[in-house]
């Protein structure tokens, strides 16, 4: 829980805005599975703010808080794959406009430039962020061994949906 709150604070004190928003409750999911393996994993921890007023957005998840249906392939994603200790942690800084998010999105140490398709609807007074968006997971410097290459596409389907409530200090 203090890693939960010790990331949210270094995400927000980006943003300084009497118009932020944000979550420690984004879900995430992602699947990188092949036609011979379901690889699929979800989180309900990740962390997201935004600001209404710059349109900044940011997004945060520790790897580690993925779930997969089994356990052996939790292992192999944070110890092979993403090396959660090396690299704890992925995330998108960027903006919010005209139907897209566009930023940096940093996943195992490297940081790419997007810009994906999202929707950041106003609801009961809450922004409700949701995207989904494909990553090739070489371009992330994740590597796949070739005696498991079949099994694991080459590339990650990724969804983002977070509601965020707005901040008050």
């Amino acid at each position: 829980m203090k890693n939960i709150l010790l990331t949210v604070l270094l995400v927000s004190s980006t943003f300084v805005s009497a118009q932020q928003y944000l979550t420690r409750e984004a879900r995430l999911n992602f699947d990188a599975g092949s036609p011979l393996e379901d690889i699929e994993a979800f989180t309900e921890s990740g962390s997201a703010v935004y600001d209404a007023t710059t349109g900044k957005i940011g997004v945060q998840v520790l790897m580690t808080s993925f779930q997969f249906k089994r356990a052996l392939m939790q292992e192999h994603f944070n110890e092979n794959y993403v090396e959660s200790e090396k690299f704890p942690k992925a995330s998108f800084k960027g903006y919010y406009g005209e139907g897209n998010v566009a930023g940096g999105l940093t996943i195992h140490g490297v940081t790419k430039e997007i810009t994906v398709p999202a929707r950041l609807d106003q609801e009961d007074g809450n922004f409700v962020l949701v995207t989904s968006f494909d990553i090739t997971l070489a371009d992330y410097e994740v590597k796949i061994p070739s005696a498991v290459a079949n099994k694991i596409s080459k590339t990650a389907s990724i969804q983002v949906q977070a509601t965020l409530k707005k901040f008050s200090k």
